[in-house]
């Protein structure tokens, strides 16, 4: 009898699991269908392809770039508005006028985050930007490096505004960020 009723608890035991795990799918589904979505979304407002195909994805930063800056006809000699000034000359960053220092690879970083302002610009599209070639390319969290390097020297640099906003499981973006408001 007591064998009865442990299987029979097995059972059902086993049937909730199964309906468990069918919801959970259900549900992972649909998130995996929101951030594609909203990728399609992201991509389609920066002008890059929708689908992201292999072969096209050592492509998308620099097509990104290129698609940016020929669509503003001439380039501006600054990038950005506000209290943040990306200097395309002179390879600079300035706040408030004043210049800061930052390495090269954060110049770059901050430059495509500059291009797409107020857009979201993704890892992959930050480490294709970065670095040309597949087989150059280091740890995908690099970038985390970068912008956390980033964001503490523009934080010193304007008392304390932040100008990099993380979007979660998508990117990075860069806002504008006006003198009043400082």
């Amino acid at each position: 009898m007591a064998e009865e009723s442990l299987s029979s608890r097995l059972v059902e035991i086993e049937s909730m699991l199964d309906r468990s795990r069918r919801r959970f799918e259900e549900g992972s589904r649909l998130v995996e269908d929101a951030h594609k979505l909203l990728g399609d979304l992201q991509q389609e407002l920066l002008g890059s392809p929708g689908e992201i195909g292999a072969e096209d994805s050592d492509e998308v930063s620099s097509k990104l770039l290129a698609s940016l800056k020929a669509s503003g006809g001439e380039m501006p000699e600054s990038l950005c508005g506000g209290r943040l000034a990306v200097d395309q000359v002179q390879r600079l960053i300035r706040i408030d006028g004043h210049p800061i220092g930052i390495t090269e690879m954060e110049y770059r970083v901050l430059e495509l985050l500059a291009y797409a302002r107020n857009n979201v610009v993704t890892r992959a599209m930050l480490l294709k930007h970065l670095y040309r070639r597949a087989d150059d390319q280091p740890q995908p969290k690099i970038i985390d490096v970068f912008i956390s390097k980033l964001r503490k020297k523009l934080r010193m640099a304007s008392g304390g505004a932040e100008f990099i906003e993380t979007i979660p499981q998508r990117g990075w973006i860069l806002r504008d960020i006006e003198a009043q408001a400082a």
